[in-house]
């Protein structure tokens, strides 16, 4: 199992193509943040994480949109369906890999941006409450950087293997890396760009989504509604439940053309 997630990794996640934009997404978000108030350069922190986040499922779909469409083109999920127990250990490691991959992904990005801000300041304020902070100044939130910075990567990582999930279920399904690589961005996007088009009032429940629960400091800064967090919670339960099963079907379809 351990050699077919490195194999995974290497073949979805070491491609020039997701290297470079890697790359230059970190290299972006170190120069994204300028010295200026302590406060007002933490408040940019989570502003100019949550801005780039399009540029974070960009590079989550690349990566997840031909994990199973390459199978299709070559196939080997001909030969993979010849084995029960080979089959399933595909579709269990082409999870874990993904999910593995886009987590320390998106998880650098996040620290780049977190220690170009911090570094200005050689990591003091850090205790600082997030109600001092514009960005988050309607919240009244006592949550201090440093908690919501921790909070942040641990949602992070869960929204990543979530992402994954459905990347893989939609790559699983298609016959070609388009479908999933779009469908994917208008599930991210929607959120994203609707946010600034409606009422405050009504942009809390935008905490509801899965872009908002991965990037969490949004559900703190809206005062989104916290059954938004137990809904966010059953739906990584329900996805992980029920999305592999969709995919392993999908991947096992014998009369699949």
């Amino acid at each position: 199992m351990i050699n077919l997630i490195k194999a995974e990794i290497k073949k979805s996640g070491l491609k020039i193509p997701v290297i470079g934009l890697w790359l230059f997404i970190l290299y972006f978000s170190t120069i994204l943040i300028r010295k200026f108030e302590m406060t007002e350069t933490y408040a940019d922190l989570f502003s100019k994480f949550y801005g780039i986040a399009p540029l974070c499922g960009l590079l989550m779909f690349i990566i997840y949109s031909g994990a199973y469409t390459k199978e299709y083109d070559s196939g080997m999920v001909s030969l993979i369906n010849t084995t029960k127990q080979g089959k399933k250990q595909i579709v269990k490691a082409k999870w874990i890999a993904h999910g593995i991959m886009t987590s320390i992904t998106n998880l650098s990005i996040f620290g780049a941006i977190f220690i170009s801000a911090a570094s200005k300041f050689h990591f003091k304020g850090l205790d600082l409450p997030l109600k001092q902070l514009w960005y988050f100044g309607k919240s009244s939130s006592n949550m201090t950087i440093l908690q919501l910075a921790i909070i942040t990567s641990i949602t992070i990582i869960l929204g990543s293997f979530l992402f994954a999930q459905i990347g893989l279920a939609l790559s699983a399904n298609s016959k070609s890396a388009a479908v999933p690589f779009i469908v994917g961005a208008v599930i991210m996007g929607i959120p994203y760009i609707i946010q600034g088009f409606i009422p405050r009032g009504i942009t809390k429940f935008l905490g509801f989504t899965p872009l908002w629960g991965m990037f969490y400091g949004q559900i703190i800064r809206y005062k989104t509604p916290f059954t938004a967090n137990i809904f966010l919670i059953v739906m990584f339960i329900a996805v992980m439940i029920i999305l592999p099963k969709i995919t392993y079907k999908a991947f096992t379809n014998e009369n699949r053309k």
